[in-house]
């Protein structure tokens, strides 16, 4: 999607979210720091995505957890900054939600990042919304909380990662 283009129809019960796809992205797009991506059947829009480069910093996490993400990365390789790809927004239409959408969208974005992994990136990582329903959905889709600390219920989300290794092997 281009910065220029209008967004198609979408809602997905979160006014931040829609407002995301309709305003903030063509911003992001145009500024070159995040790509949005809509997916669309039959004319709707039924979900969209947007990705961005980012990495797994030492301060971003507690240093012991940071260490055993790095540690089967061999020695010559252990950056400061493992690099990542970030999911800076992921939505479905509500019309659509619950029928495995998101699912399959993270699968495709692991498969992008794994054959023919364009920008040379490791990870996967998101700062899901803190509700059980968002944190749940990540889990299951297989990625691990990279702050090992308490949820703090004020905190509006939570750092997670998925190691995009253990989808290649």
């Amino acid at each position: 999607m281009g910065a220029d283009e209008d967004r198609p129809l979408f809602c997905c019960g979160s006014h931040d979210l829609n407002e995301f796809f309709h305003k903030d992205s063509k911003v992001a797009d145009r500024e070159l720091v995040a790509v949005t991506y809509a997916v669309e059947m039959n004319g709707s829009t039924v979900a969209f995505f947007c990705v961005s480069n980012d990495s797994i910093r030492a301060e971003d996490t507690m240093r012991s957890r940071f260490k055993k993400i790095r540690s089967g990365i061999p020695a010559a390789k252990r950056y400061a900054n493992m690099p990542a790809v970030k999911i800076g927004r992921l939505a479905t239409n509500s019309d659509f939600q619950s029928q495995g959408i998101g699912t399959r969208i993270l699968d495709l974005i692991k498969v992008w990042f794994t054959e023919g992994n364009k920008t040379g990136c490791r990870f996967i990582i998101v700062d899901a919304a803190n509700n059980e329903r968002t944190l749940e959905f990540y889990k299951r889709n297989g990625f691990q909380f990279l702050d090992i600390r308490p949820e703090v219920a004020e905190d509006r989300t939570r750092l997670m990662f998925f190691d995009l290794l253990t989808f290649r092997e």
